[in-house]
């Protein structure tokens, strides 16, 4: 449940305990909690999954930073950078192919002319 409707027609928006109640009954419904009867996930655990999912799959993760309203890139960074391992070796390869020793083209002889 990402929308609720006013909570109860009483014209209000709902509250955080009662996106709380239709969250852990959801997930009731679903099989998805613990043996003691408390919730495996969190609404937060939303986040991480789109967070996860979009980084996983090639969004760059200063686009899903956006997404996910931190203020700053170095928090997204420090939650989920180690999901973008591939990001390390993409840079690699890009410093190598830039320090690489460049090879000095040989100069070819002049090509020969038929005499006429």
């Amino acid at each position: 449940m990402l929308f609720a409707p006013r909570e109860r027609g009483k014209g209000k928006m709902p509250t955080a305990s009662t996106y709380g109640y239709h969250w852990r009954k959801a997930l009731k419904a679903a099989g998805v909690e613990t043996p003691d009867g408390k919730p495996k996930y969190t609404p937060h655990s939303l986040r991480h999954f789109f967070a996860s999912t979009a980084l996983a799959n090639g969004v760059p993760i200063h686009e899903a930073s956006r997404w996910l309203g931190h203020r700053n890139i170095k928090t997204t960074v420090d939650t989920y950078g180690h999901l973008v391992p591939e990001a390390w070796d993409r840079c690699r390869d890009v410093m190598q192919e830039a320090l690489r020793p460049s090879v000095p083209r040989q100069a070819s002889a002049p090509a020969k002319t038929l005499a006429a």
